[in-house]
């Protein structure tokens, strides 16, 4: 019987079988080099990544797949002569069936260990920012450029996006597979929306790092904005923001923080997907308390209307909407960048002249790149003295820098896109709600008291004044001699998009 065995041709004799055996262990073997340079090395290169822990262990499958199906192949083409039917026999006397039981195990043992270290690392590489950045998402570089100049760069993306646990990683991979087939089949629009309806509850994110019961009372902060007049005259102000929360002892909220306080739930309802038109909040008290508040300018808006899933309880992302992923405006980063000597305040007229340039309509970055320069180079072209042209090729620098990280045309991406809801200048942000309108049934308003958020401690306008500034709370005394006309007004309805 053993001699009849002998006589048969070796089912792992055929092409098949022996291209995948040679397959996977040349992929063993470079795999085995590779992990063992990135373990020493590391690597920061996303596709190496890919390559190492995702594809390599795929070719190992393929290969160690192709053969038992070669040798099932080679069977059957036996069984089609008059070699005798039946079974393939593994005989352990026989030398040759030992050497090629050894050799398949030892490829078996090394592949399940590559595999185990592979899927260990590959889980690691989906979890990264570059392959969240960079790979899969690369349809998303406004959002990754923005992320990258953002408070919460060294956060990575998925502690914000996924968080601790298997549950919502399993739930992002597979939210992932449309997004997926979304770029593959280039399905998406643009600009890409911002999928506010299905994050992770802030709760069990932001305050891994963020507790409300912790904040401080009230943080100053300052802020310079220039005139688009040729001196550039500046307008100071320091404010006096009451962050507030929530104490650990008595749970008593104030201040900023009070909205997400321990000691009530607040509620609301947003008629359009943005969360911007608030018609209607409900504030519920430990005590047993509830006071609910209607817009009443929505006239034909009816509070039992609102579908119960709809109704969102408030929380960190109402506000901080955009913590890692905000495109800034004109007005406000070029003021941020003289107030940081970027470009430089005192060259005439470089305010208005570098708005300008940055909203102007531009097809490409390598389009708005060159616009700009020429822009900023015919405001400028009269200049002779070397110093001055210093200060122009500075700010021409410093304006295409602030376009690149900001203006995406060919993502069809801008400030203008995608509301900010902290603060109010630019957009409702506060105002959604704290505008007066929203009223109980006894006609008791939300208010719209600037003091209950800040007080203004110092504001002056002039070069001369604000080095003379005097330290006391005062009331807001709007810049460029508009007096009170500002008041009844929305400070977005003229510094929001399309007004600037």
């Amino acid at each position: 019987m053993n001699e009849q065995h002998e006589q048969k041709p070796p089912l792992v004799n055929n092409w098949i079988s022996l291209f995948g055996f040679w397959l996977a262990m040349a992929f063993v073997a470079g795999e085995g080099v590779i992990i063992v340079a990135d373990l020493i090395y590391g690597t920061h290169n996303p596709y190496i990544g890919i390559l190492i822990y995702i594809v390599g262990p795929s070719i190992l499958v393929f290969g160690l797949a192709l053969v038992p199906f070669g040798m099932w192949l080679e069977w059957r083409r036996q069984l089609r002569g008059d070699v005798r039917k039946g079974l393939p026999v593994l005989d352990l006397n026989v030398m040759r069936h030992r050497f090629y039981m050894g050799v398949f195990g030892a490829a078996t043992l090394v592949f399940l260990m590559m595999t185990s270290i592979g899927s260990y690392q590959a889980y690691h590489l989906t979890e990264s920012t570059e392959f969240c950045g960079l790979t899969c998402h690369q349809v998303m570089a406004p959002e990754y450029t923005a992320y990258q100049h953002s408070p919460h760069a060294r956060v990575a993306c998925v502690q914000c996006h996924i968080g601790p646990g298997a549950e919502w990683y399993v739930k992002s991979k597979l939210t992932g597979l449309g997004q997926v087939v979304a770029v593959v089949t280039d399905s998406y629009t643009l600009p890409i929306d911002t999928p506010i309806a299905n994050l992770r509850p802030a709760r069990e994110t932001c305050e891994e790092c963020h507790w409300p019961e912790k904040f401080f009372d009230s943080i100053e902060k300052t802020k310079i904005y220039y005139s688009t007049e040729d001196d550039n005259d500046p307008y100071e102000i320091s404010l006096l923001l009451h962050i507030g929360g929530s104490s650990d002892d008595a749970q008593h909220s104030r201040g900023i923080h009070w909205h997400i306080g321990l000691d009530h739930k607040m509620e609301y309802y947003a008629s359009d997907e943005d969360r911007q038109v608030i018609p209607w909040v409900r504030v519920t008290y430990d005590d047993g308390r509830v006071i609910e508040y209607k817009d009443k300018n929505a006239e034909d808006f009816d509070p039992a209307s609102i579908p119960q899933d709809q109704i969102r309880t408030m929380d960190c992302m109402d506000c901080h909407n955009r913590p890692s992923h905000k495109f800034n405006s004109p007005f406000s980063t070029v003021n941020a960048a003289m107030q940081k000597e970027l470009i430089d305040p005192k060259l005439e007229g470089i305010k208005s002249a570098a708005v300008e340039a940055l909203n102007g309509e531009y097809a490409t970055q390598q389009e708005a790149e060159e616009g700009i320069a020429k822009s900023l180079e015919d405001k400028y072209s009269d200049v002779e003295d070397a110093d001055t042209k210093a200060k122009v090729a500075q700010a021409i620098k410093q304006t295409q820098a602030i376009y690149a990280t900001n203006f995406f045309p060919e993502q069809k991406t801008d400030w203008t896109k995608f509301p900010v809801n902290t603060g109010h200048l630019e957009f409702p942000g506060c105002f959604r709600c704290h505008d007066g309108n929203h009223v109980t049934a006894d006609d008791t308003p939300i208010r719209q008291d600037c003091n209950l958020c800040h007080e203004i401690t110092r504001q002056a306008e002039g070069w001369d004044a604000i080095a003379n500034m005097e330290y006391k709370t005062q009331t807001f005394n709007h810049p460029r001699g508009f007096g009170d006309a500002w008041e009844g007004q929305n400070c977005n309805d003229c510094h929001g998009p399309g007004n600037m």
